[in-house]
């Protein structure tokens, strides 16, 4: 399991990686503070955040330029532990070989989670009870146009000319519309590049869990 977790948190956390130089241990105190709370009450509102930055900004230390990117990095650390068994010292090694972490924030981290596993497992899975699921889905291709130069062939824009000699850009997006199982709507609107991002990632999944239906334990149950 614990090579699971490593497996797992190597993969996720791998974009992250180029930030944590930037990490320090009153920075690192502040995000675990706000991923806590974040999982204790499933949400993160922007006051919190801003209170977060204001404690370091008074204190006088050093916000970070990829603060944002951080606190993302350290939440999904932790929701995977919450996945995920894993013993302290395989923790820390994973947080300080895989993710170069420096020792103190190795330290806090693993402390914090170890600590208080129970108490976060229990908001963790009671968070994740209480949110809403797709109920329905609908989508559709939305194109525009717009006067321009093309940005090139990689791009997933066309282009053509118009009848008075412009360039005239061909933009298509996907339109997703989902039913909430609480009545509630939501919709997004998807580039087709990061489109094609999500199929990839949703072909990645579904053979990932393909993978594992194969395995001699799964068939047990």
């Amino acid at each position: 399991m614990s090579t699971n977790f490593r497996y797992t948190v190597v993969k996720t956390i791998r974009p992250y990686v180029k930030f944590f130089p930037q990490l320090t241990k009153p920075v690192m105190r502040v995000l675990i503070q706000v991923s806590f709370h974040y999982i204790e009450s499933s949400k993160c509102s922007p006051e919190v955040l801003d209170l977060a930055l204001n404690k370091l900004t008074h204190a006088g230390h050093t916000i970070p330029e990829n603060f944002c990117e951080l606190f993302a990095a350290i939440l999904q650390i932790m929701q995977i532990f919450l996945r995920t068994p894993v013993k302290q010292d395989e923790l820390k090694d994973c947080l300080k070989q895989d993710l170069r972490f420096s020792d103190e924030c190795v330290e806090d981290l693993a402390k914090v989670l170890h600590n208080h596993r129970s108490s976060l497992t229990k908001n963790f899975i009671e968070a994740k009870m209480l949110r809403s699921c797709a109920k329905n889905l609908q989508w559709r291709i939305n194109i525009s146009l717009t006067q321009g130069i093309p940005r090139g062939p990689s791009s997933s824009s066309a282009s053509k000319k118009t009848a008075g000699g412009g360039v005239a850009v061909v933009t298509p997006t996907i339109i997703l519309h989902f039913q909430l199982s609480d009545g509630r709507y939501r919709t997004l609107e998807l580039p087709l590049a990061m489109f094609h991002r999500l199929r990839y990632n949703i072909a990645v999944l579904l053979s990932e869990m393909q993978s594992l239906q194969q395995r001699a334990v799964m068939k047990k149950f």
